[in-house]
């Protein structure tokens, strides 16, 4: 057994490792495995954690019950947190990290009422973010991550803390940002809102909030950080509905290729109307509750999330995902990646737990969700087919 290569292995390379696999599976390598233990004694956490979950993969025992995953895995997330605070884990990050539980909780099978067959595509591949100001002008943003800042009054526009723009303020013409699949978007708007957009959005919205409100339109997702004004109420408007804001920070999901929308609040409290009714009751959210809606219904539907990381990790590059169909997950990817997946999975296939570090390296990200959701996949030109093993 050839030790050098572990050395630098972090938990998710040793659970995407066959050597490592191959020590864990054989009922005889326990001799291995303490070698390993012995001879790496700086890695024994990593080493430890990466052998329940593969024990746990492929336990015959995997049905719990759901409150007992849930506090499982939320349990394995708080731990998850206080590890990567650690210099450790910061400097040898890999470009995938998988937190799937131990044991039982890591997956359980649940029924497809019929087969899928999905295709994910998402043109042009190697589109630039777009800023397109009142006058008509558009300013092209080649970066992965762009950072777009408005002055008070909405003049003076820095791009990723380098270029200056200046544009002339109207109250007619609105700016609009253009995010294309694969790149993400922080703006700071001219009242001092913040606002992250993910893959694949557009957000239209003022230069400067002039009036008695302010008023944001958005397609597809973002996590918004407001600013207080009593005296100026902010509003965000979809295709379905319209939040008013009374504080601060939520989540909202919005694609129009997506069948339903939702909205998560982390902190502070805001209202949904349906736009066809405005003048209905408004429907208000608190903290740690999601409010969704389906095309063509009538009504919010309201529950409470236990972590709302999950709705909001993708902001610091993360996906994490609770008891999630294994189609869900490659959407997000394909999203954020800007990747074609083509996804052909069978009925009674497994939702997931767990967490990704989306670094540059896709196929890494792919193999570990085949790894987790026992499928694989396979490249046909520029597209991911996903089927079962």
């Amino acid at each position: 057994m050839n030790l050098e290569y572990f050395k630098t292995y972090t938990t998710d390379d040793l659970i995407l490792d066959e050597d490592f696999r191959e020590i864990v599976r054989e009922s005889s390598s326990d001799n291995r495995l303490k070698e390993l233990l012995e001879n790496l004694p700086e890695k024994r956490e990593e080493i430890n954690l990466a052998v329940q979950i593969l024990r746990g993969l492929h336990s015959k025992n995997i049905h719990q019950a759901n409150k007992r995953k849930e506090e499982l895995w939320q349990q394995i997330l708080r731990q998850q947190k206080k590890r990567i605070r650690l210099p450790f884990y910061l400097k040898l990050a890999a470009s995938f990290f998988l937190l799937i539980g131990i044991g039982s909780a890591v997956l359980y099978l649940t029924t497809y009422k019929q087969s899928e067959k999905i295709i994910v595509s998402n043109e042009p591949p190697s589109d630039d973010t777009r800023l397109i100001l009142a006058n008509g002008k558009t300013v092209s943003i080649s970066s992965k991550q762009s950072k777009i800042q408005y002055s008070p009054d909405g003049s003076g526009i820095m791009v990723n803390d380098t270029s200056g723009i200046a544009q002339p303020v109207s109250d007619e013409e609105p700016n609009q940002m253009i995010v294309p699949y694969g790149k993400r978007s922080n703006i700071i708007l001219s009242d001092g809102t913040r606002v992250w957009l993910n893959s694949g959005s557009k957000l239209v919205f003022p230069p400067a909030f002039k009036g008695k409100s302010r008023e944001v339109i958005l397609e597809g997702e973002a996590f918004f950080e407001v600013t207080r004004d009593a005296e100026k109420p902010f509003y965000v408007k979809t295709d379905a509905f319209r939040m008013k804001v009374y504080g601060t920070k939520f989540n909202v999901k919005a694609y129009q290729q997506d069948h339903a929308y939702n909205i998560v609040l982390v902190e502070g409290k805001v209202s949904m109307n349906l736009n066809e009714d405005l003048q209905a009751q408004e429907v208000f959210l608190a903290p740690s509750q999601k409010a969704s809606i389906s095309k063509g219904d009538e009504k919010f539907v309201i529950t409470t999330v236990e972590n709302t990381d999950a709705y909001t990790a993708w902001v610091n590059g993360y996906l994490t995902f609770t008891n999630e169909e294994v189609t869900d997950v490659l959407k997000r990817v394909s999203r954020y990646y800007n990747a074609t997946i083509e996804i052909e999975l069978p009925p009674n296939i497994e939702k997931i737990y767990g967490k990704l570090d989306l670094k540059d390296d896709l196929e890494r990200v792919l193999d570990g969700i085949a790894f987790i959701s026992k499928t694989k996949y396979k490249k046909l030109d520029n597209k991911y087919v996903f089927m079962v093993e």
